[in-house]
């Protein structure tokens, strides 16, 4: 998989190289979901992102996780979004653009996000 020349897009999964797993940490490479606005990709050489795992949580964990179906993106398994695993990878770290997930997970992401964060109410 070779490395993206352009930053990451906001919404966008990507494969992504996570590095070394930690305690608290996913590690390896995985998907991820770009949350942070597609400019400041451009501004910065970093991104923010939510990891996703194939894990899933067989009673839903929302906020901490979103669940996204196979097939979104190529995905081949039922995923969650990491709500809880919040990151932020340098720019050269991103190989495949995935694709733009649906606006419905998009929406889901948000709220979780707010939701975990305590920020209130979703707009």
């Amino acid at each position: 998989m070779p490395a993206s020349p352009e930053p990451p897009l906001r919404w966008h999964l990507y494969w992504v190289n996570l590095g070394s797993r930690g305690r608290s940490r996913p590690g390896k490479v995985r998907p991820c979901l770009v949350i942070q606005p597609t400019s400041e990709g451009r501004r910065l050489e970093t991104a923010v992102v939510l990891p996703l795992t194939t894990r899933v949580s067989p009673y839903g964990s929302f906020p901490l996780r979103v669940r996204i179906p196979p097939g979104t993106c190529g995905l081949r398994a039922t995923s969650d979004v990491m709500v809880d695993q919040i990151l932020t990878m340098e720019n050269r770290a991103f190989l495949d653009d995935l694709g733009e997930v649906p606006q419905a997970v998009q929406d889901a992401v948000r709220t979780a996000l707010f939701d975990f964060l305590d920020l209130g109410e979703a707009a």
